[in-house]
């Protein structure tokens, strides 16, 4: 089963230069950015991916569902966080759940759930690299290693099995 990105879509929006800017010039262009900008990434990294975002006073009775490019997007309803959301998407899978925020009290429930998680400015980070190796890749710049080369390895270090679990999830976004 492949891992679940869980965003927290107004966390990110907010945390990131790019999308907080659009955002404060309109409300409804930063969420549009950001879907716009995740699409793009989902070429390069097709893993199912779901955005959560605040329904707010605004939000309705139930909870508002959603498609945008493949991407699944959930507004919580009136009386229920973002946050609410996404704890119980990682309860239903949280072995498989990769979830982005940088609110410290989601991260940490989602940890003690046993799901990964990674900060909002560290995964625009790597969403960015992703979309820019892509662009500037060519087979050509691929180099050939020689077949006799040996990679020295350095001091031993050992990670806990969480930090092991969680490094494998990263790698898979």
């Amino acid at each position: 089963m492949a891992v679940q990105i869980i965003i927290d879509g107004y966390n990110l929006i907010r945390l990131y230069p790019p999308l907080a800017q659009v955002e404060l010039r309109e409300f409804s262009q930063g969420r549009e950015k950001l879907l716009q900008w995740l699409a793009d990434y989902r070429r390069t990294s097709p893993l199912p991916m779901t955005v959560v975002f605040d329904g707010g006073r605004g939000g309705g009775d139930r909870e508002g569902h959603d498609l945008y490019r493949g991407i699944k997007i959930t507004y919580s309803p009136l009386g229920q966080t973002a946050d609410d959301i996404i704890k119980r998407l990682v309860r239903k899978n949280p072995v498989q759940s990769m979830v982005v925020s940088s609110d410290l009290e989601l991260v940490n429930y989602c940890r003690a759930q046993g799901s990964g998680a990674m900060g909002s400015i560290e995964f625009a980070s790597r969403v960015n690299a992703k979309l820019k190796s892509e662009e500037d890749y060519s087979p050509e710049d691929e180099e050939e290693e020689p077949l006799n080369s040996h990679k020295r390895k350095g001091v031993a270090h050992r990670l806990s099995k969480r930090k092991k679990r969680e490094r494998r999830l990263w790698e898979k976004i």
